[in-house]
C-alpha cells in the first residue's frame, strides 16, 4: 500500500513508465496527466507534483500549495530554467534519468520528513507555537518576543519555552541577563531521538521569569550546519510539553525562518510605523500569502515605537496595508533602556502591570492575545 500520492504532468510516455516504477519504489502512487488543471488539486491532495518542465510554460501558473513538494525534470541544463523554476518554489530542478540518483535521494528525505510531520500532527503536542518576525532589521521583535513570554509565564502561569532562532548572532539571552553554554546545535547528534529530555538538557531556566531559554550557536560556521528537520522536530516536541513555545526569527528569510514561520500556529509580524516598516511588510505579506502563512486569523500585526508625533496613525497604517492592527506598543526609550542593558525579567509578579509605557502596552497586548487564541 502506498503511503505518499504524487502528480506527475508529462506528454512523455517513455518518462511516465521510468518515473511510475521508479517511485512504486518509494511507496509513492502516482497519477499522470499530459497538461496542467488547477481542479486536480481542489479534488485531491498530493505530496509530490513532478512536473516535465516542457509540459508547462510558465510555471508560476502552477501555484503549488505549501503542503505539496513541486520537483522539475529536465533534459538538459539550462541555468535559466533552472532559476525560473526555484523562483516559481520548485524544491529542485532534476536532469532525468541523468540525476536519478539526486532524485532517489531527495524523495528518500521527503518522505522522512512527511512521516514525522503525519505522526506529530495526529493529536502530537497541544502546545501553542508564536513566531515573531519582521522583514526589517531593528523593528524590536527580539524584546517585544521576550516580554510577551515573560507575560505569558508572570501573569498567566502559563509553561513557556522560548527558542532564538537568530542562529548565528542571536542575542535574546542578554535581555534575560543569562548566559547558555549550549544551544540547538548540540542535539545534532540525538536528532532521530530527541525527546524533551534532550531539550531541558540544553536550555536555561530562567528562574527570576519562570521560563525556558533556548539559543543557537555563537559560531555562524555551526549555524550553517543546523539541519532543517532538527528545528521542526525541536518546535514539535517542545509544544508536546509546554504551553506556548515562542520563537524570535531573524529579519532575513533562509530554511531555519522558514522552518519557524511553517511551524508556527500563530505569527506576529512587527512592524515599524514608517515608510521602510511598510514596505518590508507589503514584501512579506506577499511571501506570506505564497506560502499561506498566518492564514485564518493567525497573523497579528503589532505596530511598535508608536509616538504621537508620528504621521501615521493606526487608522492609517490599517487603512494602507488593508490589515487590522492588533496591539499598540508605544516609544519609552528612556525608560526601558536600563531594562535592556542590565537584563532580567520586565515583570516581578502577576499583579505587575509593567513599569514602564512597553510593558504595560505588553501586558495588554499579551491579555487580549489569550483572549483571541481561546486558551
Amino acid at each position: 500500500m502506498s503511503n505518499f500520492k504524487g502528480l506527475f504532468i508529462t506528454k512523455n510516455q517513455v518518462w511516465k513508465e521510468q518515473l511510475s516504477n521508479r517511485l512504486n519504489d518509494d511507496q509513492i502512487e502516482v497519477t499522470t496527466v499530459s497538461e496542467w488543471k488547477k481542479t486536480f488539486l481542489e479534488q485531491r491532495h498530493f505530496h509530490y507534483i513532478f512536473v516535465d518542465v516542457e509540459a508547462i510554460e510558465d510555471p508560476k501558473k502552477l501555484q503549488v500549495p505549501s503542503t505539496s513538494v513541486l520537483i522539475g525534470l529536465t533534459r538538459e541544463h539550462d541555468f535559466e530554467v533552472g532559476r525560473s523554476w526555484l523562483v516559481a518554489g520548485a524544491k529542485d530542478l532534476i536532469i532525468f534519468p541523468e540525476e536519478e540518483h539526486r532524485l532517489n535521494a531527495l524523495v528518500k528525505e521527503l518522505n522522512n520528513q512527511f512521516m514525522f510531520q503525519k505522526e506529530t500532527e495526529s493529536g502530537f503536542g497541544s502546545g501553542q507555537v508564536h513566531a515573531f518576525y519582521s522583514a526589517k532589521g531593528g523593528s524590536g521583535k527580539t524584546l517585544l518576543a521576550a516580554m510577551v513570554a515573560q507575560s505569558l509565564s508572570i501573569h498567566h502561569q502559563l509553561k513557556v519555552l522560548v527558542i532564538d532562532l537568530n542562529a548565528q548572532f542571536g542575542n535574546i539571552e542578554v535581555l534575560f541577563g543569562s548566559q547558555p553554554f549550549r544551544s540547538y546545535y548540540d542535539l545534532i547528534p540525538v536528532m532521530e531521538e530527541m525527546d524533551v529530555r534532550h531539550i531541558q538538557n540544553i536550555g536555561h531556566y530562567i528562574e527570576e521569569a519562570n521560563l525556558t531559554l533556548v539559543t543557537g550557536p555563537t559560531d555562524p560556521a555551526k549555524a550553517e550546519q543546523i539541519p532543517d528537520e532538527l528545528i521542526a522536530r525541536l518546535i514539535r516536541i517542545a509544544k508536546s510539553q509546554y504551553d506556548f513555545v515562542i520563537l524570535d526569527l531573524p529579519s532575513t528569510i533562509n530554511n531555519l525562518s522558514f522552518t519557524g514561520l511553517n511551524e508556527a500556529t500563530h505569527v506576529h509580524y512587527v512592524l515599524t510605523p514608517d515608510s521602510l516598516g511598510m514596505r518590508a511588510y507589503k514584501y512579506a505579506s506577499e511571501l506570506f500569502e505564497r506560502f499561506q502563512i498566518g492564514k485564518n486569523g493567525q497573523l497579528s500585526l503589532l505596530v511598535n515605537r508608536v509616538h504621537p508625533k508620528l504621521e501615521l496613525t493606526e487608522k492609517d497604517i490599517s487603512r494602507i496595508l488593508d490589515q487590522e492592527v492588533h496591539g499598540l506598543i508605544h516609544s519609552d526609550f528612556f525608560s526601558i533602556q536600563p531594562n535592556i542593558n542590565m537584563g532580567g525579567a520586565f515583570f516581578k509578579k502577576a499583579k505587575d502591570k509593567g513599569s514602564t509605557k512597553v510593558s504595560k502596552d505588553v501586558k495588554k497586548y499579551t491579555d487580549e492575545l489569550i483572549k483571541r487564541t481561546k486558551r
